[in-house]
């Protein structure tokens, strides 16, 4: 390959495929391929996957940034202490197979979810009972 981003994109692809698939066969049938393709990826012939970042960020569910293993940004000035340590650990996570990784962001997704409306429930359960209270008075 002709430069590090694009053998970083290769890597990463290649390892999303090992992951999720049982053969390069499976994934170019999936992903209607020609026969070879991905061998021809293996060893460095062709890269072709770069005229297919959509595709293939939709297909593993992550954003082209991270098919580069890029970040998206790197000022990371306004991030508090707690949200660069998640920051962190979820980076770190790109070392797990795809479907351990999406089962991890869904329920880091669900968790922060349900701690949100729950609060909100009971800030407003609260706000209710003061006002219950006052008309009481």
């Amino acid at each position: 390959m002709k430069n590090d981003t694009t053998e970083r994109m290769r890597e990463r692809l290649l390892s999303l495929i090992d992951a999720e698939f049982e053969s390069d066969a499976a994934f170019e049938r999936e992903m209607s391929l020609s026969e070879k393709t991905v061998n021809n990826w293996r060893r460095g012939r062709s890269a072709s996957f770069m005229k297919m970042l959509p595709r293939l960020s939709e297909r593993f569910g992550v954003n082209v940034g991270e098919l580069l293993d890029m970040p998206l940004r790197r000022d990371t000035s306004e991030l508090s202490e707690d949200e660069l340590r998640l920051l962190h650990l979820y980076r770190r996570s790109r070392t797990l197979p795809q479907k351990m990784r999406a089962a991890l962001k869904e329920t880091l997704e669900v968790t922060i979810n349900l701690y949100i409306s729950t609060a909100s429930e009971l800030k407003a359960k609260g706000a209710a009972r003061k006002k219950s209270e006052h008309r009481q008075q």
